[in-house]
């Protein structure tokens, strides 16, 4: 078995991306036994509780609406060639993404984490959702038959969250400070969006060196 450790962000374009061409690899070795689990990295830590303006954001990381627009724009392109219909200009908030971290790992203990994450980046990307807000969060556990007390009630249970805060500090003492990171059978680090093709020559490895 393949065991991959992805530290990500439910914000992160990039890691959608990587996350398209990861499932693009695994479809063409579909013999192989790939467990996945994503792990949480906020790129922004210190995102307010409820957000911050889309445009302001932009400005306050890229210097300039302009310069935001050029690397987006290359982002877009990208996103196309994966079936991604990145939707930028729907976005209003950029949103702490902790709760949202919080959900994947209950998602996690239900064996439904990659189809929620894959729900999570269509909310915030394709359709401009905010999902820090506990209420877009909410209907999309439901609608992945998480039941709605159990759901509220984790949100509010205070004892869940530094298990995974912990899990993201002990990230960047390994030395992991951007997304998506790919770590192999505990072993093999991988920065960046790699492409398919990169995964399954990865694979490939595995596959001759485990025979």
């Amino acid at each position: 078995m393949i065991e991959l450790d992805i530290f990500s962000d439910t914000v992160c374009p990039w890691c959608y991306i990587g996350k398209k061409r990861l499932e693009k690899a695994i479809e063409k070795h579909s013999h192989l036994e790939i467990k996945q689990t994503w792990r949480p990295f906020q790129l922004n830590p210190g995102m307010p509780p409820d957000g911050m303006d889309r445009q302001e954001y932009l400005v306050s990381k890229f210097g300039s609406a302009d310069a935001a627009k050029t690397i987006y724009d290359n982002i877009f392109e990208e996103g196309k060639k994966e079936g991604i219909d990145f939707n930028f200009d729907s976005i209003e908030v950029t949103p702490n993404s902790f709760n949202s971290h919080r959900l994947l790992a209950l998602a996690y203990k239900q064996n439904i984490q990659q189809d929620v994450l894959n729900d999570l980046f269509e909310a915030y990307f394709i359709r401009g959702e905010d999902i820090g807000n506990p209420n877009i969060l909410l209907s999309i556990a439901v609608s992945h038959s998480i039941d709605e007390d159990e759901f509220k009630n984790y949100l509010s249970d205070q004892e869940n969250i530094e298990p995974l805060a912990n899990e993201e500090i002990q990230a960047r003492k390994m030395g992991i400070n951007s997304v998506p990171t790919f770590i192999v059978n505990k072993q093999i680090v991988i920065n960046g969006a790699q492409t398919s093709e990169n995964f399954e020559l990865i694979f490939q490895k595995l596959t001759n060196n485990i025979h």
